[in-house]
């Protein structure tokens, strides 16, 4: 692989790693946020979803987008975008609400880098280096997760939390001149060019606000009505999409091709039932055992390293063997290490600990990379624009819900309280404990997926080794 094609996967991954590590470095900041701010754990968890929420209401217009105006247009444009939202925080947050609606900010412009980074990567990148070009795509974005609690937690520590979002704008500047110095125009993929679905939109953003709204006020008379109405919202969403003329979102993909269904379910498993982690661990360390953000973010970096050591691994393989297999074999991993945290106590030896993210950081590496490959070979060419939107939305709605679902433990285990105070960590604990069992579960389940593939189907199902 020439220079070049080397400084445009890591322009393109880096905008990858962004997208998740401005997700995550907030994990970190979130019990100095909650004693600044007199914020309850369970208020403190919107910082991460609303973020998300905002990112996955935009990925599937987006989406579109990227197919219309061409990958490289709306890669540039976001990075610009995504700079100036994490600018705006250190200067206009001032309070919870703020910092809520500039987070939810920060979500759109995310939107803009992941629906555009892994079409650019396939049109470019020749085909011998093309899965692991992905690879390190994929390793990229689980990267980001992970190492930005370290990062946060340095940064937050160091300089404050508000010097998170100088770090995302720097980097994102960086993007920015690679890929606007690098990356060749790009035709658009033959995406029409008919107006925007625009009642299919508001149905799917419906669903997916009162999703969040529903869950944050589960205790209270509203909460099941809202959650009733986020089915609703869905149902509408999906009859819309299979008869409107030009639908936001393509269906067809999903009812036609079983590969693509099945891989873009195991997505968004797998990040169902990882991403509770990054939430969960950092506030088990710092409450639970007294760390501080330096030290918790210290431990939380093994899991990273391995993902760097791994992911261009899990690439390669995933040339020689069937990458249903690996990813299957991923999840595994996975799982073994949910079980092992859900029996996590306050004398929990880090050994163990320690060992359990080393589990999820080889059990990831292993998924993501096989996974994208599968998803994007299974798309025709001019819908890969909306085959990696589809990727990103599963990713997207498995961190939110899964974010929803700590938040909900969190809610029902402590009720609302202001900031977190030290006499019901005990019940913090208790309530981590119950979500990685369920986030076990969830992996099993998305095992059981994953092996789908392997049996033959209709068109677009292939065969083991064709997933």
């Amino acid at each position: 692989m020439s220079l070049r094609l080397v400084l445009v996967v890591f322009a393109t991954g880096l905008t990858s790693f962004l997208s998740t590590y401005l997700s995550s470095s907030v994990n970190l900041a979130l019990k100095t946020i909650g004693t600044e701010l007199a914020v309850s754990p369970s208020s403190l968890s919107l910082l991460t979803s609303v973020y998300l929420l905002c990112s996955s209401v935009c990925i599937v217009p987006f989406g579109k987008v990227s197919d219309t105006y061409g990958p490289k247009r709306t890669l540039v444009f976001g990075c610009g975008f995504f700079i100036l939202s994490n600018l705006l925080v250190p200067l206009l947050a001032q309070g919870f609400r703020s910092l809520l609606l500039l987070r939810g900010i920060q979500g759109v412009a995310s939107a803009f880098l992941v629906v555009s980074n892994t079409p650019i990567i396939v049109g470019v990148v020749p085909p011998k280096h093309r899965t692991t070009a992905l690879g390190v795509l994929s390793g990229l974005v689980y990267f980001g997760n992970s190492v930005g609690s370290f990062v946060g937690g340095a940064l937050t520590e160091v300089f404050g939390w508000r010097s998170i979002f100088w770090s995302a704008a720097g980097g994102a500047g960086v993007a920015l001149v690679l890929l606007q110095l690098l990356v060749p125009a790009t035709r658009p993929g033959g995406g029409n060019r008919g107006p925007l679905d625009v009642p299919g939109i508001l149905f799917y953003a419906l669903a997916l606000v009162s999703l969040q709204t529903g869950a944050s006020r589960l205790t209270s008379p509203w909460g099941p009505w809202l959650l009733g109405g986020c089915a609703l919202a869905f149902a509408l969403f999906l009859r819309r999409q299979t008869r409107a003329e030009n639908p936001v979102f393509d269906l067809r993909l999903f009812l036609t091709n079983r590969v693509f269904a099945l891989a873009n379910g195991a997505v968004f498993l797998n990040f169902l039932a990882t991403y509770g982690s990054q939430y969960l661990l950092p506030l088990y360390l710092q409450c639970n055992r007294g760390m501080s953000p330096l030290e918790a973010g210290k431990i939380t970096l093994y899991q990273p390293l391995m993902q760097v050591f791994f992911s261009p691994l899990a690439g390669w393989l995933a040339s020689r063997v069937p990458p249903a297999w690996v990813a299957t074999g991923g999840m595994g991993l996975i799982a073994a290490a949910l079980v092992l945290f859900s029996r996590l106590t306050e004398q929990t030896p880090l050994s163990l600990l320690v060992t359990g993210l080393v589990l999820v950081g080889v059990g990831i590496s292993f998924f993501s990379a096989p996974n994208t490959s599968i998803i994007m070979q299974a798309a025709p060419p001019e819908r890969r624009g909306m085959a990696a939107a589809s990727n990103s939305l599963m990713r997207n709605l498995g961190m939110q819900c899964s974010i929803i679902l700590c938040g909900v433990a969190f809610l029902l285990a402590l009720g609302q309280v202001k900031g977190i105070p030290p006499e019901r960590y005990g019940d913090m604990l208790g309530a981590t404990r119950r979500c990685f069992a369920f986030f076990a579960g969830v992996c099993c389940l998305g095992m059981v997926l994953s092996l789908a593939r392997t049996r033959r189907g209709p068109e677009g199902g292939g065969t083991g080794e064709e997933a």
